[in-house]
C-alpha cells in the first residue's frame, strides 16, 4: 500500500527544479506550483464549506485547486458534464464549486485567481492522514446521475500500481492527453500519475490529430494519454510522429485502430480495461493480434459457468459483479466477451439505451422508442420512432428532418452529443416477430 501522506508531501517540498506543467503560452515551474497551491489553500481557507466541485479544463489549474483541496481535507466531486441542467441535478451533493461552471442556485461559485508569482508556503502543510472523498459522476449520458465515491487512498493507490507497471516505459516522457481529467482514466493517466512521479505534462487537451505533430516535435519523449475515439480517427495525410508511450481506455480498441496507430503514432498503445466503479482491472497490447487481457496486480476475478465475474481489487472495500461477460485464461489472465446489459459506451461516453427511449417516449409526439448501436466507421446510435397521434398529425405538416431535429433538440438538453442518435426510422408500429419478441437483429434491419 502506498503512503500516500508521504508522495503528497514530496510534491509539495521545496528546491525542486524542474518544470510541473506548461501550455501554449508558458511553463509552469515546481517552485510556481507551489505558489499557486499556496495561494489557494489560503483562499480555500477562509470558506467553511466542505464538499466542492471541481470543474477546469486547464490541467494545471485542476491540479493546483486539487492538491489545495487534499490538504485542506475537503471532499472533491467531479463531472465530466458541466451543462446547468446536470449541474442542477447533482448540487445537492456539493456545498460550493470552483472554476468553469455556472450554477443557477444559491450555492457559492468561486472562480480562479490569476497566478502569482510569490507567497508564503507557510500553509502547506500535509496533514498526518488524507481523509478526502473524490465523488465522480457520469457524464449525463444516463437519465439519472450516479455517484461513485472513493477515497483519496484508493485513487493513490491506483497511482502507484500504474507507476510500478508501466513506470519503466515513460521514463523522462512528457504527458500528452486526449481525454479529460474530470473522469477517473484522465485524472489517474493524464494528472495525478505525471504529478506525482515529477513527469510534465501539456495542461491543454489535445483534440485534433493536426496538434499532435506539432507538439511532438517540440519534446523528445512523449506519452499520449488517449482513446479509441482519437486513435481510431487518424489522419494518414499527417504524417507520422514517434511516440515512447501511448495508452487508450474508455472502449476497447479494434485491431484496426491498433494497427493504424502503430503506423501513424509509431507504437502499439497499450490498454487499459476498468470502470470508474471498479478502477482499472487489466491491460493489454495488440502488437501480435492479441485479446488476451493481464489482470493489475493484487487484482482477482472468480468466474462460474453463466454466471457474472466476481472482482476483488485494492480499489474497492468490498468485492464487486462485473457487467462484462469474460473467459478466465488463467489466474492472471483473461478474454472479453462483451457486455451483459444495456450500458453501452460510445467515444468513452457511458450511454443507458433504457434512458434515451424513456426521454423520447416522455414526448407527446413519441408512442414507442427503441434505440439500437449502429457500427459504420464509427460507433454511433440509431432510434426507431412509432408516432403518437399527435406525431401523426406533425409529420403531416412538416417532414421527416423536422421531427429528427426536434426530437434531438429534445435530447441535448439533457445528453451529451454522442448519445443523441444520428440515424432515425418512423415506423407504424414495431416488428415484433410472430412469438411476440422484437430482436435486435430485426432493429438492426431497419438501418
Amino acid at each position: 500500500m502506498i503512503d500516500c501522506v508521504n508522495k503528497i508531501q514530496q510534491l509539495l517540498l521545496q528546491n525542486h527544479s524542474y518544470n510541473v506543467a506548461y501550455d501554449k503560452n508558458q511553463v509552469y515551474t515546481h517552485a510556481q506550483f507551489l505558489n499557486d497551491v499556496s495561494q489557494c489553500v489560503a483562499n480555500i481557507s477562509e470558506l467553511p464549506h466542505q464538499s466542492y466541485l471541481l470543474f477546469a479544463d486547464h490541467s494545471y489549474d485542476f491540479a493546483v485547486n486539487f492538491i489545495a483541496l487534499l490538504t485542506l481535507q475537503k471532499d472533491i466531486v467531479l463531472t465530466a458534464n458541466n451543462k446547468p441542467e446536470w449541474l442542477a441535478h447533482i448540487q445537492s451533493n456539493f456545498d460550493a464549486a470552483i472554476g468553469e461552471v455556472s450554477l443557477d442556485s444559491a450555492l457559492p461559485s468561486i472562480h480562479f485567481s490569476s497566478h502569482i508569482t510569490d507567497h508564503s508556503l507557510d500553509n502547506l502543510v500535509v496533514p498526518n492522514t488524507l481523509n478526502s472523498t473524490v465523488v465522480f459522476f457520469t457524464s449525463g449520458s444516463t437519465s439519472e446521475p450516479k455517484s461513485i465515491s472513493k477515497s483519496i487512498n484508493q485513487i493513490l493507490t491506483e497511482v502507484s500500481v500504474i507507476q510500478s507497471v508501466f513506470g519503466s516505459s515513460v521514463t523522462q516522457c512528457t504527458f500528452l492527453s486526449t481525454v479529460s481529467h474530470h473522469h477517473i482514466y484522465g485524472l489517474i493517466f493524464r494528472l495525478l500519475w505525471p504529478l506525482l512521479y515529477r513527469y510534465t505534462f501539456y495542461a491543454e487537451i489535445v483534440l485534433y490529430q493536426e496538434q499532435l505533430k506539432p507538439l511532438c516535435h517540440t519534446k523528445n519523449n512523449i506519452c499520449l494519454i488517449s482513446s479509441p475515439a482519437f486513435l481510431s480517427r487518424q489522419d494518414l495525410n499527417l504524417g507520422t510522429v514517434s511516440l515512447k508511450q501511448c495508452f487508450s481506455s474508455g472502449s476497447l480498441l479494434s485491431h484496426t485502430a491498433a494497427q493504424t496507430t502503430h503506423h501513424q503514432l509509431g507504437i502499439f498503445p497499450a490498454e487499459v480495461f476498468g470502470s470508474t466503479e471498479t478502477g482499472g482491472i487489466g491491460y493489454r497490447n495488440q502488437k501480435n493480434s492479441n485479446d488476451v487481457w493481464t489482470l493489475f496486480p493484487d487484482i482477482t476475478i472468480k468466474k462460474q459457468a453463466n454466471q457474472p465475474a466476481i472482482l476483488s481489487t485494492p480499489y474497492l472495500n468490498q468485492t464487486i459483479l462485473l457487467d462484462d461477460d469474460l473467459e478466465l485464461i488463467s489466474d492472471h489472465q483473461f478474454k472479453l466477451l462483451g457486455r451483459m446489459d444495456r450500458v453501452v459506451k460510445i467515444e468513452e461516453k457511458r450511454v443507458s439505451l433504457d434512458a434515451i427511449e424513456h426521454t423520447l417516449e416522455s414526448s407527446p409526439y413519441i408512442e414507442q422508442a427503441k434505440v439500437v448501436v449502429l457500427q459504420h466507421h464509427r460507433t454511433y446510435l440509431g432510434a426507431v420512432i412509432v408516432l403518437s397521434e399527435q406525431g401523426r398529425e406533425l409529420i403531416n405538416h412538416h417532414d421527416k428532418k423536422y421531427l429528427n431535429q426536434l426530437f434531438k433538440s429534445q435530447l441535448a438538453e439533457t445528453y451529451e452529443a454522442v448519445a443523441i442518435p444520428r440515424k432515425w426510422r418512423y415506423l407504424e408500429c414495431l416488428p415484433y416477430n410472430t412469438q411476440g419478441k422484437l430482436t435486435l437483429e430485426q432493429l438492426m434491419g431497419l438501418f
